[in-house]
């Protein structure tokens, strides 16, 4: 739906707190997913997945310059055809190189990135998610922090797109009120995650200078991926979203 305008978020962005990733969430993700053959197997293996891959093969079709947040060692979409490719971590394993030998490999925080140059398509996969702070206040920041980096990152016909599993309004709210405790008590290996509202998203997009230019939810028509474990559809009440984003015409670039 292109040029789809999306209400305001569910929850108003936070004042005062600063953006940053929650320590033991960065460590648990750098050793969750380094070298994890079976989750990237599940992932190839599971339709909702292979829908997830059309889309980003679709939206990197004519990319030039592109930046890959969160990549993960993983491209499930062509590169061969695009110039310029950097992608970024919190862990980048030394088999990246080897598989990927035409690929930037930066082990880097997506709250961290500082790019001189600008691309014309910045793709985070299932990453928004992950950037989880030590408090839903941090949380909500860090989600904005996000959005304004990227931001920075695009060209003036640039576009940005997130593929990222969504939660409904209430669970937002029981899981925002709860999250204090989720971290202090986490007993998995998998990292502790945040799922946002979609209109959350759009909205700190928005906020950054960012316009909605298309929105479509991911057919969820296989089990999925929660916390490391395939589980049933029905089994939470997850939707995974695509969406694309480009500068404001009233931006600007400096």
């Amino acid at each position: 739906m292109a040029g789809l305008r999306m209400p305001a978020m569910t929850m108003a962005r936070p004042q005062g707190e600063e953006a940053g990733q929650q320590s033991t969430a960065r460590q648990k993700n750098a050793a969750f997913f380094a070298d994890n053959a079976a989750y990237k197997s599940a992932q190839k293996r599971l339709e909702t997945y292979r829908y997830i891959a059309l889309a980003a093969s679709h939206e990197t079709a004519d990319s030039r310059a592109l930046l890959d947040i969160g990549n993960g060692g993983v491209f499930e979409y062509p590169i061969g055809h695009i110039q310029r490719i950097v992608a970024i971590d919190v862990f980048v394993e030394k088999d990246f190189a080897e598989r990927y030998p035409h690929v930037e490999w930066r082990q880097v925080s997506a709250l961290e990135m500082d790019f001189r140059e600008c691309f014309d398509t910045v793709i985070a996969v299932n990453t928004l998610h992950h950037i989880v702070g030590p408090s839903v206040r941090a949380t909500y920041a860090n989600l904005a922090e996000f959005m304004k980096r990227t931001t920075g990152c695009l060209c003036e016909d640039g576009k940005l797109v997130v593929i990222e599993s969504t939660m409904p309004k209430w669970f937002v709210r029981l899981y925002s009120w709860c999250f204090p405790l989720v971290l202090a008590l986490w007993p998995l290996s998998h990292p502790p995650t945040f799922q946002f509202h979609f209109r959350d998203i759009v909205s700190a997009a928005e906020q950054a200078g960012l316009s909605l230019r298309e929105f479509t939810w991911i057919p969820k028509t296989s089990d999925v991926l929660f916390l490391g474990w395939q589980i049933k559809s029905w089994m939470v009440p997850i939707r995974i979203g695509k969406f694309v984003f480009a500068p404001s015409v009233e931006r600007g670039r400096s």
